[in-house]
């Protein structure tokens, strides 16, 4: 019976390891051979996941990545790419008092009646943590995209109530990462860190709207019905713990528009067939029509606060807890290069499937 911790089809990835345990990992298989290892991108995404506002957590990781099989010499050889990144900043002590207590928000409750688990420090394998091992395998994947002249990039355009107003355009990573909050807009910036300092002086939380764009993609890329683009694209997404939604294009604000308003009408430049327009998102009937791939994904805020919350234990005796230890007042910037690695090993899987009749490289 399928375990859930497998995606993919020409390429699959499989997660393991827990937040507290000795590693989280992946294993990355149907990755095509004789591909070099691009060691500096993958070390660059570990560094837009890591932590280093004064809102984020103070769990430190060394984020160092032992590879295991499927490269030769640097470069891949077609078997599976197996990884670790070793858990050397967990502190399990901090949960000491939360062990026979389900945290608001958290798995903890959920996952004692799927498995019969006690509340895991971190926890466990729901932790934001795992995602460590998502952004090597996404720079892997990004890696090969960009030879094939598709590129990627993620920003954070909304914190709470304050959101960028020209959100849904390309935006280069200099102008991204030069923004703690990875918004390339100073201006909704600095209206977006008054919120995350309003909710961290309230020992609160507060979630965010991540915009990713895909440029370079041709058209026809998708399959049909569950194969569909933006159905694979929002199951990569919707897997990362804390997405609780995804939108594509004018998304759930096209309800606003008509039919005549919300067609992409087409346009011919010198025979190349153009949109005048991206109301779709570019994509139709869930394949790639060609233009800028738009998709915005919701996360809520962080389960762990500062403040005393109600709640019950495994007895049902109800209690109030404060939730210790190191956590995010906001995540969502964090989030950000997730999204891309999670959109780039989706796209590289239906890519692989729109090339596999000549499968050339």
């Amino acid at each position: 019976m399928p375990s859930g911790n497998t995606s993919g089809k020409l390429l699959s990835i499989t997660l393991f390891g827990e937040s507290h345990g000795p590693a989280t990992g992946a294993v990355l298989d149907g990755f095509p051979s004789g591909v070099e290892i691009n060691l500096s991108l993958i070390e660059a995404m570990l560094r837009q996941r890591a932590p280093v506002a004064a809102f984020e957590t103070k769990r430190r990781e060394d984020d160092t990545v032992e590879f295991l099989s499927g490269m030769h010499n640097n470069k891949t050889t077609g078997g599976p790419v197996a990884f670790i990144v070793r858990n050397t900043g967990a502190r399990s002590g901090d949960y000491d008092e939360l062990q026979l207590v389900f945290r608001p928000g958290h798995a903890d409750y959920v996952s004692f009646q799927k498995y019969g688990n006690l509340p895991q420090a971190g926890g466990g394998r729901a932790s934001g943590r795992e995602t460590v091992a998502r952004v090597v395998a996404g720079a892997l994947a990004l890696d090969f995209l960009r030879s094939q002249d598709i590129d990627i990039i993620s920003y954070v355009s909304a914190i709470g109530a304050s959101s960028m107003k020209n959100s849904g355009q390309w935006f280069d990573e200099k102008s991204v990462f030069a923004s703690a909050l990875r918004c390339p807009d100073k201006n909704a910036e600095a209206a977006m860190q008054q919120v995350i300092d309003d909710v961290v002086a309230a020992k609160d939380s507060i979630g965010g709207k991540i915009t990713t764009v895909v440029k370079g993609l041709p058209a026809g890329v998708g399959e049909p019905v569950f194969g569909k683009l933006n159905a694979v694209l929002s199951q990569a997404v919707m897997s990362i713990p804390g997405a609780k939604g995804v939108d594509f294009g004018e998304g759930f604000s096209g309800i606003h528009l008509r039919g005549s308003q919300y067609n992409d009408v087409m346009q011919s430049d010198k025979g190349k067939i153009k949109f005048a327009t991206n109301h779709s998102g570019g994509i139709q009937a869930g394949i790639s029509n060609g233009n800028l791939v738009v998709m915005n994904s919701v996360f809520r805020p962080a389960s762990s606060i500062g403040l005393e919350q109600s709640t019950v234990d495994i007895d049902g005796n109800e209690k109030n807890i404060t939730v210790g230890g190191r956590h995010d007042a906001c995540f969502v910037p964090r989030a950000a290069i997730v999204v891309t690695s999670m959109t780039a090993l989706a796209l590289m899987d239906l890519w692989l499937q729109f090339k596999s009749v000549e499968r050339k490289f």
